[in-house]
């Protein structure tokens, strides 16, 4: 049996819920393949403060779902705001910032990835950015491939620490100028 086409949406305040499920069914799945270093042990939904800033992303609308049949099965948050973590430089002025991409990891996402980027570059020519711009664990080799086949191109690497590790970042960059 095939499979619904995903839907994408802003989401609203009504589905922080759904965001955080989601978010916290990726850290899982990274936890139960051994993979603590990218996001720390701590559930998304038990940070203290974290599902009110999910609330806030969903107010300011900077947050696609993307779901399946009323599920959801991915989301994109991104912004034309670089984060203060990012090393000054590295990233064009103007750009619109994917803060994060999730899917679910299950059949339900397949494809959804995809459909979630080019969604942030359709967001981003929107405003007339000159580039997309995502920081990600950079000792993933698996988030390096997927990215540098959708064009992004590493411009830094930046150390930040999380759960009292230091953990280091990839700072990658896709410019929307056409060549020429």
């Amino acid at each position: 049996m095939s499979q619904s086409a995903a839907v994408l949406r802003p989401a609203t305040a009504g589905d922080v819920g759904a965001l955080l499920t989601l978010m916290d069914s990726v850290h899982a799945w990274l936890l139960a393949r051994g993979r603590p270093e990218q996001w720390g042990t701590t559930p998304f939904s038990r940070i203290p403060g974290f599902p009110d800033r999910v609330a806030e992303w969903a107010g300011q609308n900077v947050v696609t779902l993307a779901e399946r049949d009323g599920h959801c099965v991915g989301m994109l948050a991104a912004a034309p705001m670089v984060p203060p973590r990012i090393p000054a430089g590295t990233v064009p002025g103007g750009s619109m910032f994917i803060h994060t991409v999730m899917t679910d990891r299950g059949p339900a996402g397949h494809g959804v990835g995809v459909l979630l980027l080019e969604e942030a570059e359709r967001l981003a020519r929107e405003r007339s950015a000159p580039a997309l711009a995502l920081d990600h664990w950079a000792d993933s080799a698996e988030l390096g491939r997927l990215y540098d086949d959708h064009g992004y191109v590493k411009v830094a690497e930046y150390t930040a620490e999380q759960a009292g590790r230091p953990v280091r970042t990839a700072v990658r960059v896709r410019s929307l100028r056409d060549p020429g």
